[in-house]
């Protein structure tokens, strides 16, 4: 019997239900998703373009510290690809 209740609720909810509401729900529901991902876009927007900024302020920064201390750059550099020769030459023996 409970059965039966629950069948007759929904045939007066889909009776009561007018198709013309429906699609007004629908248009306010597109225009909000619309809004609400053309705020997403600016707010992503935003965070890369200081992202990328910040990142080239790293890269600028690195690049100036190398420039700096040129004679300690190259002797790591050197060293660097002495170990990794070192250790590509010994993996094929």
């Amino acid at each position: 019997m409970a059965w039966g209740k629950a069948e007759h609720k929904a045939g007066r909810f889909l009776k009561e239900l007018d198709a013309d509401d429906v699609y007004d729900q629908l248009d306010t529901m597109r225009d909000y998703l619309k809004e609400l991902t053309g705020a997403f876009g600016k707010i992503a927007g935003r965070q890369l373009s200081h992202a990328r900024d910040f990142a080239s302020d790293t890269a600028h920064d690195a690049e100036e510290t190398m420039k700096d201390n040129l004679g300690a750059s190259l002797v790591l550099a050197v060293g660097l690809g002495v170990l990794v020769g070192y250790m590509i030459r010994r993996g094929t023996e």
